[in-house]
């Protein structure tokens, strides 16, 4: 998972704005995994690691989704880094004239979901405030944001879901992606893919003893 205090998010958001391009030493082994994979990594980079410097590569594709083809459910296919690894080396011998056998540690992420999270982050509370004032009185209690997600709770269980039958929710849907379109840079959100969670503030008491850190973890 890739945070946006990382740098590779920030190193990425360059890329994917045009204000620079990907390494070119990298160029023919990014060719390399779209022709085996399916997808091109929108940024490579290749650095160490404490403890004791230990190399590591993290390939960056941008849209979620595109690096569970390196995933086989339980966690990495082995075969899959291998391969990704092995391939590396011979590109970065090729390049470099370096023979390079230490123990890499690859790592698989996606700018997508990352920088879906920042445009959340960035909409004011000022903003949320008066989005969740505007629906109080159709029993909204409370707006809470988690990286990309958002959940709206009502106050009862039985609201919740008369919300999905009376179309208050489809409603809020829609006004919550408007209010998040500005700070959407590259356009990643849509009604579709739109991270939205409706609770309620019944199942947050009973269930998670109205604590924020029980009901994220």
């Amino acid at each position: 998972m890739m945070y946006t205090s990382e740098r590779d998010y920030h190193s990425t958001k360059l890329i994917k704005r045009g204000e620079r391009a990907l390494d070119g030493s990298f160029s023919k082994f990014a060719d390399w995994i779209l022709e085996e994979f399916g997808w091109r990594p929108i940024n490579i980079i290749y650095d160490k690691i404490d403890p004791n410097d230990r190399p590591k590569l993290s390939l960056i594709f941008e849209l979620q989704g595109q690096a569970s083809v390196f995933h086989n459910g339980s966690g990495y296919d082995e075969g899959k880094r291998k391969a990704v690894v092995d391939q590396f080396r011979s590109f970065r011998k090729e390049n470099t004239g370096i023979s390079d056998n230490s123990d890499i540690w690859v790592i698989f992420q996606e700018f997508e979901p990352a920088e879906q999270a920042a445009c959340n982050e960035k909409i004011p509370q000022e903003e949320i405030n008066t989005f969740r004032a505007k629906f109080m009185d159709k029993n909204l209690w409370e707006i809470a944001r988690f990286g990309a997600y958002t959940t709206f709770f009502f106050e009862t269980k039985e609201q919740m879901i008369n919300s999905k039958v009376n179309g208050l929710q489809a409603e809020i849907r829609k006004e919550y992606l408007a209010l998040l379109k500005p700070y959407d840079e590259f356009n990643y959100f849509n009604l579709e893919n739109l991270p939205v969670v409706f609770d309620n503030k019944e199942n947050f008491e009973e269930n998670y003893q109205g604590n924020w850190d029980l009901f994220y973890k």
